[in-house]
């Protein structure tokens, strides 16, 4: 899903959690995985006068331009991107004070498979892992599938908000939470179909706004998730 300016301010709050549950960030070593463009890291470091983001992206493309923005933006000394791996994190354990993958403001493309236990490994003790999803919490028929990837809504995880507190709990992780996000992102969606005319809104804005079987609070959510590393 790719946001517009105007749209990402919107969604502000999404990214104040983040600085909320890690502060303070100052002095922080913190992972961002899943960087996309390195907007987040980038987010992150701009609030920190010492510390490390480090972000690590799939995609080729993106990791070359995030690297090429550190450098524009005079950030070298506190953001680093490394080529990420499909199924772990290529780092020793207890690495970072915080583990941020956020995938609603600013998704990638080529998402992971790492799964909670993964990312608590590279955690150290006492560290905050806080994610944000998109998650479709029953099955949609492909030609629904479709016609919401032709309005952007491109990435669904499969999963219900208990599951990922069981994920989390399961990877050790405490003072677990899971907060409900779709009413901010939903008044998002519904300000960019209010821009296009209904003759030519496409059939996945009803079906992500207007119908029960399959819209934005009974069954696509946006979440927030947070835990720490005892």
């Amino acid at each position: 899903m790719n946001w517009t300016q105007n749209e990402i301010a919107l969604l502000s709050p999404v990214l104040e959690r983040f600085e909320i549950d890690l502060k303070p960030l100052e002095g922080k070593n913190i992972l961002v995985l899943c960087s996309a463009g390195g907007d987040v890291a980038f987010w992150l470091a701009s609030r920190m006068k010492q510390g490390k983001v480090t972000g690590t992206e799939l995609d080729p493309y993106l990791l070359d331009r995030s690297r090429e923005q550190a450098k524009e933006q005079g950030l070298e000394s506190i953001v680093e991107f490394y080529q990420a791996e499909k199924t772990y994190i290529p780092f020793p354990d207890s690495t970072f004070d915080a583990l941020v993958s956020e995938f609603i403001v600013f998704p990638t493309p080529s998402p992971t498979e790492i799964g909670q236990p993964e990312m608590a490994r590279v955690l150290k003790s006492g560290g905050i892992m806080a994610l944000t999803d998109v998650i479709v919490v029953k099955p949609l028929p492909q030609d629904v599938r479709l016609e919401l990837r032709k309005i952007g809504l491109d990435y669904l995880c499969e999963g219900t908000q208990g599951d990922f507190l069981c994920w989390m709990e399961e990877a050790g992780l405490v003072e677990t939470e899971v907060v409900d996000l779709t009413p901010d992102v939903r008044r998002v969606w519904e300000k960019r179909r209010q821009s296009i005319s209904k003759a030519e809104q496409p059939k996945g804005f009803a079906y992500l706004l207007d119908d029960s079987n399959f819209r934005l609070g009974d069954a696509i959510f946006y979440i927030y998730v947070r835990g720490k590393k005892p």
